[in-house]
């Protein structure tokens, strides 16, 4: 699989024009994709996760990545300085992480920022809006662009636990 190269930080502020996210037909597998998609550049940015989960009901599939305890955050020293706003976007990296593992699965290319509704959206847009404002399609672009290059050069481990998923509705840590 190539692998893109991490995205220049004079493109935080390109306009770019918007993509629409894939269209699965197999809900659990896209689930399963997107928690590990989570968890994988969860932890490239150096944030445990306790695990991920995949449901199935009659209404469809719906699926968690566990975030690190708030103790984990409370923990944590100040952030630098963030004057060209790149750490923001590599942050809102985890929350596009999901539809990004999804496009990879799916054979796409990512040529924009990939839009949708949902709660991944406004999480990453809110950690974007103070330097960007809403929105901003470069910013999105550029958190997805940094997600890409983390999942394609780590897909194995993605494959590994979207699998352990779709076998057992769960993921751990430790779990083999």
């Amino acid at each position: 699989m190539h692998v893109p190269t991490m995205p220049s930080p004079r493109t935080l502020r390109y306009v770019a024009p918007w993509i629409g996210r894939p269209v699965f037909f197999d809900r659990r597998r896209q689930a399963a994709v997107h928690e590990a998609g989570h968890v994988v550049v969860m932890r490239w940015v150096g944030l445990p996760s306790a695990g991920a989960s995949i449901t199935s009901t009659s209404e469809g599939t719906t699926g968690e990545a566990a975030w690190p305890e708030k103790r984990f955050f409370a923990e944590l020293p100040d952030a630098p300085d963030d004057d060209d706003g790149r750490l923001a976007a590599s942050a809102a990296s985890v929350f596009h992480a999901g539809v990004v593992a999804e496009l990879i699965d799916d054979g796409g290319k990512l040529t924009g920022p990939i839009t949708y509704c949902g709660t991944d959206y406004t999480r990453a847009d809110e950690m974007l809006r103070e330097r960007f404002g809403h929105h901003a399609s470069g910013a999105h672009y550029y958190s997805q662009r940094v997600a890409e290059c983390v999942l394609r050069e780590r897909w194995a481990e993605v494959e590994a636990i979207a699998s352990q998923l779709l076998s057992t509705g769960r993921w751990k840590p430790d779990a083999r």
